[in-house]
């Protein structure tokens, strides 16, 4: 072996450890999560300098996430700070090349199963942490304080607040159901249940409604799919018997609320959500430049959120319409034909396949990808760095599935 070989074997080494570290390490470091994708990219651009392979892994989403990237760029015109909208661009370059990388780096059964027991491991960390935040008061690797609202605690464990906690397991914790539900056998069955409870548990005590709604519409969905009855009239107990067990505070704060609005959203949230919709108004098609929301929202303000907040710099709360004040409508319907494909693809490879680990990955993948978008109706979750990220890795696990069950040589059926 020379030296370029050597070279081009440590480049897939990193990449493939790299690819199953990210999940892991997200439950507890951001930092640690940008090191590794940041690896994952200068190694795998090496190896194609190294093999003058400048190939593009074909992937269904890449013509529209090519055109979210364009639009992007044209949103530049409008930009009030070009410093920013570079860092956004940047931003989108990354989350490319994380889901190209996947796809295209994730060949054998082995490197498959074990960024998948690497998601099932992270989550069942951070779901101990944000257990341990509630009884100590402090998380195990930041020393993070629990948040309050109206009195109760609500947990964050490692993660920047309750909500961006809230999505990452909004995005996880359905990955692991059909797992759980369907897939595993004996004690693998039980284990898996000592990831899920835990991080049901977290979930809730987020206190999340998006975030909550979001886990419990994708468990109905699979009950749909699989026309589970047992997960079925689970669903339904649990939407009927929910407002029973609220704590008190929550019944006591639902009482001060003036509307079904502040009720669902919180006062601040509508005169956010005007202001989005002044700001798409004034620029429809390719919005005020991408990554300058908050550096835009003093000047399309409708209405304050409260007096406490005049100068609050608000993100959008809610992820489409941050979208389409940045971008504009045209890069929001465009990232809707990107999920209208990525949803289109897998169900027809859901239909088809049989090798079950795959389907039931997909499925979950799917489930986890629906509730971080319901989640993302009231927090602008694909904004936030890690969790962006994040979301994109689980795009690319889809697209890692797809591309595996087109490959004669991987058999992993039951």
């Amino acid at each position: 072996m020379n030296i370029k070989q050597k070279a081009v074997a440590i480049a897939e080494k990193v990449i493939y450890w790299s690819i199953i570290m990210v999940p892991f390490v997200a439950s507890f470091s951001s930092a640690a999560v940008e090191v590794f994708v940041c690896f994952m990219i200068f190694f795998f651009l090496a190896k194609k300098i190294l093999t003058k392979d400048f190939s593009i892994t074909k992937t269904p989403i890449n013509l529209p996430f090519a055109l979210i990237i364009a639009i992007s760029l044209l949103s530049f015109i409008n930009s009030v700070k070009i410093h920013s909208s570079i860092q956004g661009i940047l931003k989108l370059l990354k989350y490319g090349f994380l889901f190209l990388i996947m796809s295209s780096e994730i060949k054998d059964k082995k490197h498959f199963l074990r960024v998948v027991v690497s998601v099932l491991f992270g989550l069942f960390l951070s779901s101990l942490d944000g257990i341990y935040q509630l009884i100590f008061g402090l998380d195990l690797f930041s020393h993070q304080a629990y948040g309050f609202a109206i009195g109760l605690p609500r947990l964050n464990a490692a993660f920047p607040d309750c909500n961006v906690f809230a999505g990452y397991l909004a995005l996880f914790v359905p990955f692991c159901l059909p797992l759980s539900f369907y897939y595993l056998k004996g004690k693998l069955r039980i284990l898996s249940w000592f990831v899920v409870l835990p991080s049901f548990f977290c979930l809730v005590f987020t206190f999340s409604r998006s975030g909550a709604f979001g886990v419990w519409l994708v468990l109905l969905l699979m009950g749909i799919v699989k026309r589970d009855k047992i997960v079925l009239s689970a669903t339904i107990i649990i939407l009927l018997v929910f407002p029973f067990f609220l704590p008190s505070n929550i019944k006591n704060w639902a009482k001060t609320t003036t509307s079904w609005a502040e009720l669902l959203l919180n006062k601040e949230r509508p005169a956010i959500y005007e202001t989005s919709l002044n700001i798409i108004k004034h620029h429809p098609f390719i919005g005020v430049g991408v990554n300058t929301y908050v550096l835009n929202y003093q000047k399309y303000k409708l209405h304050e959120t409260s007096p406490e907040t005049v100068n609050t710099n608000w993100y959008a709360h809610n992820s489409f319409l941050q979208m389409a004040s940045e971008i504009g409508v045209t890069g929001l319907l465009i990232f809707i034909w990107l999920l209208y494909l990525l949803f289109s693809k897998w169900l027809s490879f859901f239909k088809g396949s049989k090798d079950n680990i795959l389907r039931y990955c997909s499925l979950g993948a799917i489930m986890g990808i629906i509730a971080f978008l319901i989640h993302g109706l009231t927090e602008t979750n694909l904004y936030y760095p890690k969790i962006a990220v994040l979301f994109w890795f689980e795009v690319g696990l889809v697209m890692t599935i797809l591309s595996l069950n087109n490959n004669p040589n991987f058999k992993l059926r039951d």
